[in-house]
């Protein structure tokens, strides 16, 4: 018996292997089956149609010479008609470090010089969005507030405890404005239920959200693949998001009606690899507030985040509706809402660079930081994605926010919601043009059935207005600004001519600037409109 083991045990062992091999190769294929099955199921027919065409165009302008000749010849034309149109051909170029440095006194007389001319559209009232308060003290004040921490950085709490602690109370204070604060304490006691972060602006703040969702939800259900739902109306920023940190972001529709959200294609959209629900108070295209009590409900019922872009609304929305004004809930009073973005920086009238996120929780906060207990360099930690920071923003933002105080904001939201309407309300009235959304906030967007509506922007381009040319569907946006409440008639007058020049041409008008653009990317498939937008950035950025 001992003879006859010892004779086969090799062979035996073979045999074994062998099918051990067989079965684990079995299980690979299966498990490549599976994922490739789930990969499938998690991509919709126009992600895949979108993936085709980009691979195809990517693949004829890589390997066929001939195509990538005819492709670099339209670009080059592309690059030159681009540089004619947005620079200054007699502008002074320095491409090197001056071998001597200038005096003090040439280069602020340059740079007032250059700022005096670049300021006038904005001061003039002509720019939707971009400046959104303007005022001359409040803007001295910002300044100074800057000047006093020109050489702070947050990263170093124990040299500008101050900033630290300007940033602490940028967070309450806006926490507070969207609920999430207990009120019922005496002044020097009230607890913050909700806690928050200031970064760069709204992108920052939305990608540091999704990234604290994609952390926590994640880990705690063993999520390989997660997804965000978000409407086709939501910022670009969660595209971003979504690119960065390898989350799926799927898009549903907009109501047809309302230009809001749908939330039964949102609910339909719900798997078990979803993470967040993605909303907006306004939307940025027609200013409409999102369906967030309905979201925050299915939030709830699915045990998932939701976020509210309030980066357009966070200081406009809260004011109106203790005003009066008919505002929807959307913040943090809805249990389902885990997290939203408030840009401090547009009608918090701070200087360019700062915006808040807010958590339901200190947990989902800490998902957000980004901690590295190994490096060499020492234990590191920052809450953003930025190491070091402008301290002087901080300052500029808190000196923002407790120079205006509740009375200041409610002020001057209450004469941009009035002006709102009040042009929202002529612009519904001239013939051929209708809104696209019912005005609840700062944004008023129009179409027309009658004509293409790039043509009037592009008129008003030439009497000197920066509106807002957004697409499917084709449409033009107003952001409301207290710069543009001093022009609201001008703003008016203007558009009234340009309409009644567009009705008079009738078809024979000639489609020039954003017309002809965006009725050309309209016909193109995503691969070459990618390769404009390179081009268009390649010119901004060129000296």
């Amino acid at each position: 018996m001992e003879h006859y083991s010892s004779l086969h045990l090799p062979s035996l062992l073979s045999s074994s292997l062998m099918t051990l091999f067989r079965d684990l190769v079995g299980l690979a294929i299966i498990r490549m089956i599976v994922t490739y099955g789930q990969s499938i199921r998690r991509t919709s027919f126009s992600e895949l149609k979108k993936d085709i065409i980009e691979s195809s165009f990517q693949w004829a302008k890589n390997t066929i010479p001939s195509v990538a000749k005819e492709l670099q010849k339209e670009e080059d034309k592309m690059e030159v008609d681009l540089e004619e149109s947005l620079k200054d051909s007699t502008r002074t170029r320095t491409l090197v470090i001056p071998p001597k440095g200038r005096t003090s006194r040439s280069l602020l007389l340059d740079l007032k010089k250059r700022g005096k001319v670049e300021n006038q559209k904005w001061e003039d009232g002509l720019v939707s969005g971009a400046v959104y308060c303007g005022e001359k003290d409040h803007t001295d004040l910002l300044n100074a507030a800057y000047a006093a921490f020109s050489l702070a950085n947050p990263l170093h709490p124990d040299i500008w405890p101050s900033v630290n602690q300007f940033e602490a109370e940028i967070c309450s204070m806006t926490a507070s404005l969207m609920n999430g604060t207990l009120h019922d304490l005496p002044l020097d006691q009230i607890v913050n239920s909700v806690v928050g972060c200031l970064s760069s602006g709204g992108t920052e703040s939305i990608i540091l959200a999704a990234k604290a969702h994609r952390e926590y939800y994640c880990k705690r259900r063993g999520i390989k693949h997660p997804e965000i739902i978000s409407c086709t109306t939501a910022h670009a920023a969660i595209d971003k998001a979504c690119e960065i940190l390898c989350c799926r972001n799927v898009k549903i529709p907009y109501d047809p009606d309302t230009y809001a959200l749908d939330v039964d294609a949102l609910e339909a959209a719900i798997t078990s690899d979803t993470i967040l629900l993605y909303s907006s108070a306004p939307t940025f295209p027609q200013g409409v507030v999102d369906p967030i009590k309905k979201l925050s409900d299915l939030a709830l019922k699915h045990d998932v985040g939701l976020h509210v872009d309030c980066c357009l609304g966070g200081f406009v929305l809260p004011f109106a509706k203790k005003l009066g004004y008919p505002v929807p809930e959307f913040d943090f009073t809805l249990e389902g809402v885990t997290s939203m973005s408030c840009d401090t920086h547009k009608y918090g009238y701070a200087s360019k660079g700062t915006s808040v996120v807010l958590y339901r929780n200190k947990e989902l906060r800490r998902c957000q930081y980004f901690c590295y207990p190994e490096w060499t360099g020492g234990l590191y930690v920052t809450p953003t994605i930025a190491g070091s920071r402008p301290g002087a923003l901080s300052a500029a933002c808190w000196a923002s926010m407790m120079a205006m105080g509740e009375d200041g904001y409610s002020s001057r939201v209450s004469t941009i919601m009035d002006a709102t309407q009040e042009i929202a309300s002529a612009v519904s009235s001239m013939p051929g043009l209708y809104l696209l959304g019912t005005p609840k906030s700062m944004i008023v967007c129009f179409d027309s059935a009658d004509f293409n509506i790039y043509r009037v922007g592009d008129k008003m381009t030439k009497l000197g207005w920066s509106l807002n040319s957004l697409q499917k569907p084709a449409c033009i946006h107003l952001c409301v600004t207290l710069r543009t409440v001093e022009h609201k008639e001008k703003f008016i007058d203007d558009l009234s001519q340009c309409v009644d020049e567009v009705v008079f041409e009738g078809n024979d008008g000639a489609l020039t600037g954003n017309a002809a653009i965006y009725g050309m990317s309209g016909s193109m498939p995503p691969g070459p409109i990618n390769e404009l937008l390179k081009c268009y950035t390649d010119t901004i950025l060129k000296a």
